[in-house]
């Protein structure tokens, strides 16, 4: 997501290094999902199986900074995404 060197770079700098759930956290807070169609294949980021040619959740998170914009993409299947969601927060 941020790199190979992303948390060494942040280490160097004093910064702590930021683990896996906390940059999953990042991306759900700032991530807008919609209901799209797969016409190509994608992976299930809560089930690890493949998403084609069906109906399914896309989150998109947009990541700013001094150069140009990032946007960052999930797929979630409909149904895991309900789930997902009525767990509570992030799953």
């Amino acid at each position: 997501m941020f790199g190979s060197n992303y948390n060494d770079h942040r280490s160097k700098l004093g910064y702590s290094v930021r683990t896996t759930k906390e940059m999953d956290q990042a991306f759900y807070a700032r991530a807008k999902w919609a209901l799209e169609f797969a016409w190509l294949p994608h992976r299930c980021d809560v089930t690890g199986q493949i998403i084609w040619l069906q109906l399914a959740y896309c989150g998109r998170a947009r990541w700013t900074g001094p150069g140009d914009d990032a946007v960052e993409t999930r797929w979630h299947d409909r149904y895991e995404h309900l789930i997902w969601t009525l767990k509570g927060p992030y799953g």
